[in-house]
């Protein structure tokens, strides 16, 4: 910046010396300008980078970019403002172009949906001071802007390049001099279009009527994006909402369904437990009939009893005497058949162990004369002899 010359800053910014006398700057206050401006440079970056990190935890935020403005730049812009006559520039000056110029810093914080603008439209409002009203840049054709962005919170303008955006004049003051940057809101579609159509537009095609036909179509085909990906998120969401409901009424029939199997295995327990009652009483029926006639025949049989009584205590004698009796005369009855048996077996007995030692004798006498065929013979016993 030193070494510039005004002749190599005309030059390759494409200002034209017309543009520069109609601006009625001096070089060396411009050149001044420049000159702090990347003295500052450092103190700016640190801003943008804690913006930048604030805003990217705001909600619906999907990313961030930033950038400190170029010297050439913000020179360019000077010089063009103050031929054009702008009121806010006639008096800059090196003390105060900074709060002047509010995008020396430039911030954008883009967003996948179009909806998403409203949640980081409230963290901007809470996070810093508003400089500016914020602006809201339509392209023609679209949708009054009044339903979602109210005429009292923003400005609103048709941007003649098709430019859909969200700009904000943010204030902060890190330091000792206060210091603004301007964010821009958009979505990631509107930041690809208008990337390209920077890129190709500028700086030879900027008056080109083919490119610029071209561009303007794409500039469509971006805000039909923009559309096409709010549906989907609609779309998205009203389905979640659906399976949602599905699932509740599935949990719903299943907790019913197990509310009626309790309530049928309760009743089936309480039929139960009636029917156990009803055999229980029936039994408690039967065993107070039964103590009933109990008491019935416990008077019968105590009457028996006293009858009883009387009549065991006049007998008793009567009956051991007659077992005293009887008992004699089954003893003598015994004595008397044994003497008869007696009389009558034994000389019986006698001849028979006779007969058999005489046997037992001629048995072996045969044995040992080798005449076996006696055997059968010394086997009968005396009736059968005396019968041969």
């Amino acid at each position: 910046m030193k070494d510039l010359t005004l002749e190599d800053f005309l030059q390759r910014n494409r200002i034209s010396q017309e543009v520069w006398e109609a601006s009625q700057l001096e070089w060396d206050m411009l050149r001044a300008i420049g000159l702090d401006h990347e003295a500052n440079h450092e103190q700016l970056r640190a801003c943008a980078e804690l913006i930048a990190r604030v805003m990217q935890t705001f909600t619906g935020v999907h990313s961030v970019r930033w950038r400190i403005k170029d010297t050439e730049h913000l020179l360019e812009k000077i010089v063009r403002k103050c031929s054009e006559q702008s009121a806010k520039y006639r008096e800059i000056s090196v003390e105060n172009y900074f709060s002047i110029v509010t995008d020396l810093i430039g911030v954008r914080a883009l967003h996948l949906f179009k909806d998403d603008c409203e949640d980081i439209d409230k963290a901007i409002r809470d996070g810093w001071p508003l400089a500016e009203t914020p602006i809201v840049y339509t392209r023609k054709g679209d949708d009054a802007p009044e339903n979602r962005f109210a005429e009292e919170a923003f400005a609103h303008q048709e941007h003649p390049k098709g430019y859909r955006s969200i700009h904000y004049i943010i204030s902060t003051q890190p330091q000792r001099r206060m210091v603004f940057a301007e964010v821009q809101v958009r979505t990631i579609f509107e930041e690809g279009w208008s990337e390209i159509d920077h890129k190709v537009r500028y700086p030879n095609f900027s008056d080109n009527e083919h490119v610029s036909y071209f561009l303007g179509i794409f500039n469509r085909l971006a805000g039909q994006a923009d559309e096409m990906g709010s549906f989907v998120k609609v779309l998205a969401e009203e389905l979640q909402k659906t399976e949602a409901r599905i699932v509740a009424v599935q949990k719903e029939r299943a907790g019913a369904l197990e509310a009626m199997e309790a309530a049928l295995a309760e009743l089936e327990k309480e039929k139960k437990q009636s029917a156990a009652s009803e055999k229980l009483v029936n039994k408690l029926k039967t065993e107070m009939s039964k103590l009933k006639n109990s008491s019935t025949r416990e008077t019968d049989l105590a009457h028996e009893l006293t009858g009883a009584r009387g009549l065991a205590s006049t007998s008793i004698s009567d009956l051991a005497k007659l077992y005293q009796a009887d008992r004699d005369k089954v003893l003598r009855s015994t004595e008397a058949y044994l003497a008869a048996s007696e009389a009558i077996h034994g000389p019986r007995m006698a001849a028979i162990k006779e007969w058999t030692d005489r046997q037992s004798q001629l048995t072996q006498a045969a044995l040992s004369l080798g005449f076996p065929g006696l055997r059968n013979a010394t086997n009968k016993k005396p009736e059968e002899q005396g019968e041969d």
